[in-house]
């Protein structure tokens, strides 16, 4: 039998409204959320702070993430998605290597030297004993699943003969750690932006470490 091939119904005005208001709820939840992990951290955060920060109900709260963990989990891959969400944009595979790299790099970078993300690394240090699940979940959501993502990408480069990988996966690993260096480090001690964060030193910064990326896996 021949599959169906005719266009989805486009949603009415009316349901176009309903989706609407749920993705800005949605919004509110993880918005709040955010802010009350930071401000009293997560043990001590309630759903009904949650809920009595963002309006809206407990229900819809639990309906959309279940638990408190779930709510933490879909705040750390919404962040982890607005960076390395990238790669998987159909347009993004056919651009040159360099190009692709550089506006990863400065999104990863500049959502790693916010304060949001300084509170977030400080709030795992000091959670993380007493809530180890924390921690798992932010990595395997977070640095875990961009880093697969990025090395999805970078395998497709290496099918086009761009690069040369042993293995993908560490080759991405490789990269964000030339990136960074001590930043994630430096920010959760409380100590200020380092000059190669900042201005054109940090175009700078991307643009050499992404020549020595390229040099070493070169074909």
């Amino acid at each position: 039998m021949a599959a169906n091939t005719a266009p989805a119904t486009p949603l009415n005005p009316l349901e176009s409204q309903r989706f609407s208001r749920r993705d800005a709820r949605r919004r509110a939840f993880l918005d709040a959320a955010m802010q009350l992990f930071m401000e009293k951290g997560y043990g001590a955060t309630s759903l009904h702070d949650v809920v009595s920060r963002s309006g809206g109900s407990l229900s819809t709260l639990y309906e959309m993430f279940g638990n408190k963990a779930g709510l933490f989990r879909e705040l750390i891959e919404d962040k982890c998605a607005a960076v390395s969400g990238m790669f998987e944009e159909a347009s993004v595979a056919d651009l040159p290597l360099e190009e692709a790299l550089t506006r990863f790099a400065h999104l990863l970078l500049g959502l790693c030297s916010s304060g949001v993300a300084a509170a977030a690394y400080r709030l795992l240090i000091a959670e993380g004993p007493q809530n180890p699940e924390l921690v798992t979940t932010f990595f395997e959501n977070g640095p875990d699943a961009g880093r697969a993502r990025m090395a999805n990408y970078l395998k497709v480069q290496a099918a086009r003969g761009a690069l040369q990988l042993d293995d993908p996966l560490l080759a991405a690993e490789r990269f964000c750690g030339m990136l960074f260096s001590d930043l994630d480090l430096r920010l959760a001690c409380g100590l200020p932006l380092p000059p190669q964060f900042r201005g054109a030193n940090l175009d700078r910064h991307i643009a050499g470490s992404i020549r020595a990326f390229v040099k070493a896996h070169r074909p």
